[in-house]
């Protein structure tokens, strides 16, 4: 099989990878989906728990998590590329490669056009260069067709990961919001995620609209999470004096995936209802 070398910064060296791998394992959800959109679904051998955009990356074999691997099925699989990404998941991918893995890990975008990037380094470590390009003309069009609120509202965007979860600046969240005419009320803080936010200092800021999504595998009612707010006295917040909270699904927003951008389209038209029904 040919091989090419691709130079990665977080194993500090040229990785050599397929030219064509044709059995790659993706333990990242936002490759997962660039893989499908690049049409490599017969390519892909396996993909992590967490893997569910698109439906169809829910009939893969999975065999990890974000953190870890599951090596008895890794090796059965026999991948010639394992893709992952940076920030969490270096560990994992320093493992891997110590082991003697084909591994690629692609960086964690920090914008919506860091996203759209992903695609090309994909397209690239996996030697279809040409379907990347295409399909990342197809998501600049995308992106530039996704239209803004004129309020300019401050919003609070909330996420449970085993407990409140805000976002800094340092963040794709915090530029997908401020790309559609949104104002993070943290935007200040230089900083990726905002564990456990100090409910003070929500209330100081007072936001006009609360974006709350929900965790995977969790059922909520809309009362329910109210009531969480409302227990860490936030109802006095102008989001909830007015019942202006908006809860997404599972892996919209926090997925950094292409099809945040439907998930941007989606949050525009229910803020517009919401404020100017």
């Amino acid at each position: 099989m040919n091989v090419v070398k691709v130079y990665s910064e977080v194993l500090d060296k040229e990785v050599l990878v397929p030219e064509k791998p044709v059995r790659i394992v993706s333990l990242a959800p936002a490759i997962t989906e660039i893989l499908f959109l690049l049409g490599l679904k017969d390519r892909i051998a396996g993909v992590s728990y967490f893997c569910n955009k698109p439906e169809e990356a829910k009939k893969k074999p999975r065999l990890g998590s974000y953190f870890q691997v599951n090596y008895n099925k890794l090796e059965e699989l026999d991948p010639d590329l394992i893709l992952v990404t940076t920030g969490a998941q270096r560990k994992l991918a320093l493992e891997l490669d110590e082991k003697g893995y084909t591994v690629y890990p692609i960086p964690l975008p920090l914008s919506i056009p860091g996203i759209i990037d992903m695609v090309s380094q994909v397209g690239i470590v996996t030697g279809e260069i040409e379907k990347a390009r295409l399909l990342t003309e197809e998501l600049i069009i995308k992106l530039s067709k996704i239209p803004r609120i004129d309020d300019r509202l401050k919003v609070y965007y909330e996420i449970d990961l085993g407990g409140p979860v805000s976002i800094g600046s340092h963040n794709y969240i915090d530029d997908a919001l401020s790309r559609i005419g949104l104002i993070n009320i943290f935007s200040n803080i230089r900083q990726t995620w905002i564990i456990n936010p100090d409910p003070n200092e929500i209330l100081r800021r007072d936001p006009q609209l609360i974006l709350y999504e929900k965790a995977p595998y969790k059922n909520y009612e809309e009362e329910k999470i109210i009531e969480s707010f409302k227990e860490r006295g936030l109802e006095k917040t102008t989001a909830l004096t007015n019942r202006n909270i908006i809860i997404l699904e599972p892996d919209s927003l926090a997925h950094y995936g292409p099809s945040i951008l439907e998930t941007l389209y989606g949050i525009v038209t229910r803020i517009e209802e919401t404020f100017h029904p």
